[in-house]
């Protein structure tokens, strides 16, 4: 609680950052990178009462690195079950977006989907991923595709691959949604037999530094119940 209690005094203190780039869709990673003494912090609820969160900073230009972790019933009126290691996470964006061509990162995350209740099937960690992320203007704000593939240490036989969708909508308010097509476990999971796992979410944003999300997980009900989740995201300088 002590550990938490300083993370949501960090979105208060820290300094802010203009130009945020997008770092995730809902949970998969996008194209996107933190600028260097930049801090992301990330925080997501999971069914029930559990809690994950990760922090990131940007090293250098392009390359941003952290730590992920949290716990069970981390809310609530029970002991708090924390996970029992902390996952590496880290990105590289090596080119750059041009007008005809997507912004191309490769990254590496060893956390896994964690159990959650009404769960039957999680997802195993995402491994070594290379994504891809394009943006488009339009009237009303912007609109962003984005593509990933990854390779899983536990199952280096198969390829993850995923798709996500974000547009962005007046007085900072947006929608996401991203599509992990189940290819690289089991295949019963997989998008021909499943449908996949399909999550969305609405958010709103002040200027890139702090996003606030109501999320709709497992809308298809792959690896069970759907369920929905609050998010927090924020950005500032270290």
């Amino acid at each position: 609680m002590k550990l938490l209690l300083f993370l949501l005094t960090l979105l208060f203190v820290a300094p802010a950052v203009r130009g945020a780039e997008l770092i995730r869709a809902v949970v998969e990673p996008t194209a996107g990178v933190v600028a260097p003494r930049a801090l992301y912090i990330s925080l997501r609820t999971f069914p029930t009462d559990n809690l994950a969160f990760s922090l990131q900073a940007g090293m250098l230009p392009r390359l941003m690195a952290g730590i992920g972790y949290g716990g069970y019933s981390v809310t609530g009126m029970s002991t708090p079950d924390w996970f029992d290691k902390l996952y590496l996470k880290a990105r590289f964006r090596f080119f750059d977006e041009r007008r005809t061509f997507p912004a191309l990162a490769v990254g590496f995350d060893n956390e896994v989907e964690h159990p959650r209740g009404g769960g039957e099937y999680f997802r195993q960690e995402r491994g070594f991923y290379l994504a891809a992320s394009k943006n488009f203007s339009d009237p009303v704000g912007e609109t962003a595709f984005h593509l990933g593939s990854s390779i899983s240490l536990e199952a280096p036989e198969h390829l993850g691959c995923w798709m996500a969708l974000d547009k962005t909508l007046p007085a900072g308010f947006g929608l996401a949604a991203d599509w992990d097509l189940g290819t690289n476990g089991d295949r019963d999971y997989r998008f021909d037999n499943s449908g996949g796992f399909l999550n969305c979410e609405v958010y709103w944003q002040s200027f890139g530094q702090v996003r606030i999300s109501l999320q709709f997980m497992d809308l298809l009900e792959t690896g069970g119940e759907p369920y929905r989740a609050l998010a927090v995201d924020f950005l500032g300088l270290i």
